[in-house]
């Protein structure tokens, strides 16, 4: 599976209020078993790239081609359901359902996806062991520390084994390790065959890319290899 960025751009506002800038001329391309850090500075567009390339954010230039299908060529509803069935997200604040448990919050994932209610229990407290948390699968998320919290979005993220990661920040609010085990786990994923991106702040995340691409301004300032 590959996810590519061809030249896209984001441009907010219009003559009356002033056009603002939020990314230009961006391409990069990722594939199955790779896994691309972005870096930069808040404001440099990070954010607005990632979530044009999750199918959340149209951007104003350029394409988005998962497989080679323009994203944004689709309708929203065939856009949704390749988002649902091709994509994982996991973000910064963790984004579960308050009023579910860990393993609900992990079967919700599945069950839009495929399977059974029986299969898509056993599916996600299977997802939950593997990050260490079978024990905490009937906590709310409130019972949970913040670690945990990202472990189980981590394990929503993935279940259904979508082709493509993207994590906004996984370790932003996270202790080093914390962060050190949400970062093993991208790893084991992208070794699996996934393909990963991740915005983060933390450089420490960097030792998991096969390349960085840095971002100065809503452009890319420079591109390297870690293999």
């Amino acid at each position: 599976m590959t996810i590519q960025a061809d030249n896209i751009g984001r441009v907010y506002g219009g003559v009356r209020g002033g056009a603002v800038t939020a990314l230009a001329d961006v391409s990069m391309c990722v594939a199955s078993g790779e896994c691309v850090v972005i870096v930069g500075p808040s404001g440099s567009g990070k954010s607005t790239l990632l979530n044009m390339l999750g199918g959340l954010a149209a951007p104003t230039a350029g394409r988005v081609l998962l497989d080679g299908t323009d994203m944004y060529a689709l309708s929203k509803a065939r856009r949704a359901r390749l988002r649902r069935e091709k994509l994982g997200f996991v973000f910064q604040s963790f984004h579960l359902i308050p009023f579910l448990t860990a393993e609900e919050n992990v079967r919700v994932s599945l069950a839009l996806r495929c399977g059974s209610r029986a299969a898509t229990a056993v599916a996600a407290r299977g997802l939950l062991d593997r990050v260490g948390l079978a024990a905490r699968a009937g906590h709310l998320p409130d019972q949970l520390s913040v670690g945990e919290r990202q472990r189980v979005a981590l394990a929503r993220a993935v279940a259904g084994s979508p082709g493509i990661i993207l994590a906004d920040e996984p370790t932003g609010n996270l202790d080093p390790q914390s962060a050190a085990s949400i970062s093993g786990y991208l790893r084991q994923f992208r070794d699996e065959g996934a393909a990963v991106i991740v915005v983060t702040h933390d450089n420490s995340l960097a030792a998991i890319a096969d390349r960085t691409l840095e971002l100065q301004a809503g452009r890319c300032a420079g591109r390297k290899s870690s293999v």
